[in-house]
């Protein structure tokens, strides 16, 4: 429940939600993963395929949305990568 009112917060403050191409669209999916008790593990792969998705989106919100399409087109948005790499972190540590 922390994890989803987290997410929830940033998209509130930031004014993005998924699909707007930012790091929402890890955030979400992996957040979604543990409020079904999937683990860290299944948060972690959901968040990687979250960001992947990006790649293909046309920027709505976020510094991405500064740059111009062309820049943009088949690289996965940075704010999501990093979110997916944080959540890949997490399950290598609690995995152990």
């Amino acid at each position: 429940a922390a994890v989803a009112a987290a997410v929830a917060a940033v998209g509130e403050y930031g004014g993005a939600r998924e699909g707007y191409r930012t790091m929402l669209d890890a955030l979400v999916p992996a957040a979604a993963a543990l409020e079904g008790g999937r683990g860290v593990q299944a948060a972690a792969r959901a968040a990687a395929e979250g960001a992947e998705r990006t790649r293909a989106m046309e920027a709505l919100a976020g510094r991405s949305n500064y740059v111009e399409k062309q820049l943009m087109e088949g690289t996965p948005d940075p704010g999501a990568m990093a979110a997916a790499e944080a959540f890949k972190a997490a399950a290598a540590v609690l995995q152990g």
